[in-house]
């Protein structure tokens, strides 16, 4: 291990070592450490655990890249990590806190009611078990997706998780175990394994905002149960690889493909398969794999892009119903193509992640700046967002853990998952306008007979006298 790499992970550590101590006990509760934690997984755990020689032997991401060049990155991308931790600490997140009270929780209740959420989970769940839904990427730009595939991308896993909350915050957290199973199996059977970890997390912290905190048991059995779906998708992806959910298949046949997943998992028959798959999951949640190619590539002389590709790739943010030539665009939009185009990397699925995505742009002090920036919108939102106990906030919340937990992808995908909490928030908030709004009217109603009937007794009061 080199000291270039170990002087990144020792970065990584005074990153999450400055969270705590700021933060307090609270402090996993919140996304910006989410972001943080699975920086240092992807930067840090990952590239320490692929030093072991079987595991590393896996790792066809690195074919060709020198290890001084990865562990070069791995300075850079734990440098800019730390810059992004310093800019959000300096607006002082542990000073705002919700203050709950009982009328936020029933005016949450009844904004969020857990029906029409529900309601609107099915055709997108119809698409997903189609093979015309969610399927664990992004569609940056290229060629026009169908509106069902397009909905179900955006708004599946959102709405899922909101939905279940509501309806724990409805009926108590009693519930906790068979909704998280329905809700683990919904996603489960999209054939990724990110949004069954990703919506589990966000429903326990929707809770614990919400005042409504599990029991310690719950949550050992939420872990298993978590970790249970995650094996049965990667035991089928051994068994069938992907083609099952890319097509046509119902909801009953991917359930029953996971349970054969499962099986197939803890079948040890094949002494091999255990370590094979443990090092199958590490070289996948590499994520210094893109820059160290870029950076040698760097090296050698290629240049680098401009730096506007960094503005662009943001405008995918804007719906292609409101910008018709989008999707015209290209690679215009898509960062990773460009890079991986110009700086002649593997057509490979590499993990950029959100340090790395943007390095084939910026230079070194240039990438650590643009983080930085990020760091401190990322505090004035999250100051915002714990300010208090709302419907909106709530919505919010949850598209905020979803864009950490998308950290993998880079900064264009989780600006999409915050696109999909705001158009759900924004419904809401409509929602409950209206429903303040007739809920005025019916109050008014019932006064001005009322009102009537005591100006009429006011009157014959002074006529009498």
């Amino acid at each position: 291990m080199t000291v270039t790499l170990l002087t990144g992970l020792l970065l990584q550590v005074v990153a999450i070592a400055l969270l705590r101590h700021r933060l307090g006990h609270y402090w996993l509760r919140r996304p910006v450490t989410l972001i943080v934690i699975t920086s240092a997984i992807y930067q840090g755990l990952s590239p320490i655990l692929l030093t072991i020689q079987w595991i590393g032997a896996w790792n066809v991401y690195r074919n060709g890249v020198q290890q001084s060049f990865i562990s070069s990155a791995v300075l850079l991308m734990s440098a800019g990590m730390l810059a992004f931790t310093i800019t959000y600490l300096m607006t002082l997140p542990e000073r705002t806190d919700s203050m709950l009270e009982s009328a936020d929780i029933r005016n949450v209740i009844k904004a969020l009611d857990w029906r029409w959420l529900t309601a609107a989970c099915v055709p997108l769940a119809v698409f997903t078990y189609e093979g015309r839904g969610y399927e664990g990427a992004v569609e940056v730009a290229g060629s026009a997706t169908p509106v069902g595939t397009d909905l179900a991308e955006s708004f599946f896993t959102v709405l899922v998780v909101v939905a279940a909350f509501s309806f724990l915050l409805k009926y108590g957290v009693r519930w906790f175990i068979p909704v998280l199973m329905v809700q683990s199996l919904v996603l489960a059977a999209t054939g990724e394994r990110t949004p069954v970890i990703t919506d589990g997390i966000t429903l326990v912290l929707m809770l614990l905002l919400a005042g409504s905190r599990p029991s310690a048991r719950q949550l050992r059995g939420a872990s298993a149960l978590t970790l249970i779906a995650v094996l049965a998708i990667t035991g089928l992806r051994v068994e069938q690889g992907r083609s099952l959910f890319s097509t046509d298949s119902g909801l009953s046949a991917r359930i029953s493909a996971l349970g054969s997943g499962l099986a197939e998992f803890t079948n040890t028959r094949d002494a091999s398969s255990g370590p094979a798959l443990v090092a199958q999951t590490v070289v996948r949640l590499d994520g210094v794999d893109f820059a160290g190619a870029i950076l040698q590539s760097v090296s050698s002389g290629q240049p680098r892009l401009s730096a506007t590709y960094v503005l662009k790739s943001l405008l995918l943010v804007v719906p292609s119903s409101v910008w018709s030539s989008k999707l015209a665009r290209g690679n215009d939009l898509n960062p990773t193509a460009l890079e991986t185009n110009d700086f002649g990397l593997q057509q490979i699925n590499f993990l950029p992640t959100l340090p790395g995505l943007y390095i084939g742009f910026l230079s070194a002090p240039s990438l650590i700046a643009f983080l930085a920036f990020i760091g401190l919108l990322c505090g004035w939102g999250e100051r915002w967002l714990f300010r208090r106990c709302t419907p909106v906030r709530l919505v919010f919340l949850a598209g905020a853990v979803t864009a950490a937990l998308s950290y993998e992808a880079g900064l264009p995908a989780m600006l999409l998952e915050l696109r999909a909490a705001a158009t759900i928030a924004g419904v809401v908030k409509l929602i409950e306008v209206i429903r303040i709004r007739n809920t005025r009217s019916q109050s008014a109603e019932i006064l001005m007979p009322h009102q009537a009937t005591f100006a009429r007794s006011t009157i014959q009061r002074s006529r009498s006298s």
